[in-house]
């Protein structure tokens, strides 16, 4: 898969879409995690900080939900790939969690906006892309980075944003959602969080870990897609 490089300052983004569990760290991967199939160790680093952080702060960590990392795996490769967050819509501009029309049989393309007009479209995303296996709003924090995007920094950045740390530490408007799940994606520029308000009973495991999902066990659809 050939992605375009191009220059970009850090970004941090919120919205109304949604999504831990530790894992233990390994070396990092060259490629792109196919979606769905395991978690490569940066963004097994990313989970482990976040639950990290939230213990620290009196709150339990999130369980990782297959379902919602199918999501968040899906849309940082979309971020990556085709762009979404560069575009326009009435004047407006798309920002992070937009999503291109690249999988139409996987999601609906959408422009998200400041005005947050798209807002039920961006919860439904679970809903869409696990072809209805995961019934819960999703909830998405996102950021991005000019380099190759790390967990820590990535971290970091929610930490210092007011928004986002108050999603993560369920504070604010957030207060009481005691998160039962939590999918994760990462990779080159981009990292995103989904958290869900929603349990979902099947996790997913660390690449190149004994029992790690693989493509066998994914819908027909998608062991189609990953060939793309």
């Amino acid at each position: 898969m050939l992605l375009k490089k191009r220059k970009l300052s850090p970004r941090i983004c919120i919205c109304m879409v949604l999504v831990i569990g530790l894992f233990p760290m390994c070396r990092a991967q060259a490629g792109p995690v196919s979606p769905g199939t395991c978690v490569s160790s940066e963004e097994a680093k990313l989970v482990q900080l976040l639950n990290q952080y939230r213990v620290q702060n009196g709150l339990a960590p999130v369980p990782v939900s297959y379902s919602l990392t199918l999501v968040g795996q899906w849309h940082v490769q979309d971020l990556n790939v085709k762009h979404p967050d560069t575009g326009t819509n009435n004047g407006q501009a798309c920002n992070m969690h937009s999503w291109s029309a690249w999988h139409p049989e996987l999601w609906h393309a959408m422009c998200y906006t400041a005005d947050h007009h798209e807002a039920r479209e961006m919860w439904d995303k679970p809903r869409q892309i696990s072809q209805g296996a995961y019934q819960g709003n999703g909830y998405e924090i996102a950021y991005s980075s000019g380099g190759q995007v790390t967990a820590e920094a990535a971290l970091a950045g929610w930490q210092q944003s007011t928004p986002h740390r108050e999603v993560i530490l369920e504070q604010g408007s957030w207060s009481g959602k005691n998160w039962p799940a939590m999918g994760v994606g990462l990779y080159q520029h981009y990292a995103v969080i989904w958290f869900g308000e929603t349990a979902d009973t099947r996790g997913i495991n660390l690449c190149g870990t004994a029992g790690a999902i693989g493509r066998k066990n994914l819908p027909p659809m998608y062991q189609l897609l990953l060939n793309d």
